[in-house]
């Protein structure tokens, strides 16, 4: 009848941390399941640190990384949880346990928008945002995952170009599942065309017209993006500083870090850098730019901080310098990818 924490032996839930302890409550079975374990003779569980005791409790109850709150109608891993702070988690605790007065409810919805948490109400705008565009029928969208509603989800609120006329969203979303194969494709490609509508002010031009461009875009850019899908990886789900130390390695050799996915990188060169219509040697040497002046930057501003995703399994790692920003995504494989770099255009007055 051994639980330990980083070789320290566990009592109960009374020699866990506050916060762990509070996250331990959303797991159903939780509490009961550490009860049992620290009173049957047979049982013997040694965790390095708590992190893994909260995940490895909800993959062995539930085998699976998210937890259900019920009342808050989210569906959340018990490890993104531990990185609130005490008091907020207390307040999300609060309101799942029933409390409906304003403060409470105000205060979880602002805890939840923080730490980017979309709950079941949010996720049920993605279907009707879907219908709006006129493709939720499609077969690219029949079953869609938590990771895949939130790429989706993030395209609801997109500036759109001249005064965000209709036609140009569903133009864009015809044209997003054409070059489709999975829905985060979808989500780059429909930025892609809002991207280059916009820079090549092309909104009020027939549809027809922005289509040829967007898929000349795309042709273009496509098959020089294969040398650009290169990325280091770690074991698994590691602190900041072991993903600095992992991408500082990794540029020491000449290498580079490059995007999770063709798509992806085709939209990056899109709607962050000048490109319109170049091809050939030219738009090649406009990615090879954009990559060079993305690895220089990572070379000098390692990420410090790191955000988890709703599911727990994978990571973003921001870092800014002056105006100019770039995001790492830690994926649930260990893989280190661009998300973007870019520059943060100066404040309207």
């Amino acid at each position: 009848m051994t639980v330990s924490v980083a070789k320290k032996l566990i009592p109960g839930r009374s020699g866990l941390s506050d916060i762990a302890a509070l996250a331990l409550a959303f797991i159903d079975g939780g509490v009961e399941w550490l009860a049992w374990a620290v009173a049957d003779p047979a049982a013997m569980y040694a965790f390095p640190d708590e992190t893994t005791l909260i995940n490895q409790a909800q993959l062995g109850l539930h085998a699976s990384p998210v937890a259900l709150l019920p009342g808050l109608g989210l569906l959340v891993s018990p490890v993104k949880l531990m990185t609130f702070s005490l008091g907020d988690l207390r307040t999300v605790a609060k309101a799942e346990g029933g409390a409906q007065d304003p403060a409470t409810q105000a205060q979880t919805r602002t805890i939840l928008s923080a730490h980017k948490l979309l709950t079941q109400a949010d996720f049920a705008a993605v279907p009707a945002f879907l219908s709006s565009l006129g493709v939720a029928n499609a077969p690219l969208f029949q079953c869609l995952g938590m990771n895949e509603m939130i790429a989706l989800s993030e395209l609801i609120n997109l500036p759109q170009p001249q005064d965000g006329e209709p036609n140009i969203q569903s133009d864009a979303a015809s044209f997003a599942l054409n070059q489709a194969r999975i829905p985060e494709e979808f989500a780059d490609y429909y930025r892609a065309y809002m991207a280059l509508t916009t820079k090549l002010q092309t909104a009020q031009k027939p549809a027809d017209q922005r289509l040829a461009q967007a898929n000349a875009a795309v042709e273009t850019l496509l098959p020089l993006m294969f040398a650009a899908l290169d990325c280091p990886q770690v074991e698994g789900l590691v602190p900041p500083f072991e993903v600095a130390n992992a991408v500082k390695d990794w540029l020491r050799k000449g290498r580079r870090v490059g995007f999770s996915r063709l798509s992806e990188g085709v939209c990056r060169i899109i709607d962050s850098t000048t490109f319109t219509t170049e091809t050939g040697a030219a738009a090649q040497q406009m990615i090879n730019l954009y990559l060079a002046n993305a690895q220089a930057f990572l070379t000098a501003n390692y990420p410090q901080t790191g955000r988890i995703s709703q599911d727990g399994r994978s990571c973003l790692l921001p870092t800014q310098s002056g105006d100019l920003s770039a995001e790492l995504l830690l994926g649930s494989g260990g893989d280190i990818t661009l998300r973007h770099f870019r520059r943060t255009p100066p404040a309207t007055p």
